[in-house]
């Protein structure tokens, strides 16, 4: 059986790397080629005016954790080549690959397009990918699109699931592996698998474990052709969370939980 082709579709982050890292080791997957989102935000906004209106909505503390799972991991990167079992970044990985990276804000442009179809894809697969799929892209043939979102949908959609279960003091959590829509985590689900909720855990190793998680869900069902969905349910149900507001990351803290330690990042850095 010759290696499916997959373009992965990302957010640069630590993240990211986790998914790209099992689809690298995986002798079934070709990753052909990846799409990276410079979006911050809202395709209007640039990095740094993304950054201040994201302090606004979620307060310094968030914003920093976010900062540092993304950009600080990036511009670190130089720093920890020679440190032993160090995770690298999306585009480090390509280039050691011969990956071809299109960095874009809008992944249903038209330069967009015909770089997917330029590289003939089976799959395209998204995680810790900031953009909606629209016409131009969720119309192209003989391609299917799947996303791994950190929590049991229809639970949980949006942008930081594993924040609101936690807030929520969610007795479970856990990852799914579904198809793609034109609305935001409501295609159907393939695959699920679940833990129990360890609130001694911070947001960054959950999300580690999630991702790492989706990661071979995703394998699973793109290398298993004989595999069937999850019984059926409606993933058109649950409501969308999207930024958590300073108030609720205080509310958060006061809970004890936690968003990042400085000891966790820089052993995955």
């Amino acid at each position: 059986m010759s290696k499916q082709r997959v373009i992965f579709c990302t957010y640069s982050s630590i993240y990211s790397s986790i998914v790209l890292e099992h689809l690298l080791a995986s002798d079934k997957i070709d990753v052909v080629a990846i799409i990276n989102s410079t979006r911050v935000i809202h395709p209007k906004y640039g990095f740094f005016r993304g950054a201040i209106k994201q302090i606004q909505a979620s307060g310094f503390r968030y914003a920093t954790y976010l900062f540092m799972v993304t950009d600080l991991f990036r511009w670190l990167q130089p720093f920890s080549k020679h440190k032993e079992n160090a995770l690298k970044t999306v585009h480090n990985l390509a280039a050691e690959n011969n990956i071809p990276v299109l960095d874009s804000i809008d992944i249903n442009s038209e330069k967009a397009v015909q770089f997917i179809k330029k590289e003939k894809p089976n799959y395209l697969l998204a995680a810790h990918f900031n953009q909606l799929l629209k016409a131009p892209v969720l119309d192209l043939p003989d391609l299917e699109f799947l996303n791994i979102h950190p929590s049991l949908l229809p639970n949980y959609k949006g942008v930081d699931p594993v924040f609101f279960a936690l807030l929520d003091q969610s007795k479970e959590i856990g990852v799914t592996l579904h198809k793609m829509a034109e609305s935001f985590d409501s295609g159907e689900i393939l695959l699920q698998k679940s833990i129990a909720t360890d609130s001694a855990r911070s947001i960054f190793l959950t999300n580690n474990r999630l991702f790492e998680d989706g990661a071979k869900l995703a394998i699973e069902w793109i290398t298993n052709t004989e595999l069937s969905p999850v019984d059926i349910v409606d993933n058109t149900l649950g409501q969308y969370d999207s930024w958590p507001s300073a108030k609720k990351v205080k509310a958060f803290k006061r809970m004890g939980n936690h968003l990042i330690r400085l000891s966790e990042f820089w052993n995955n850095k």
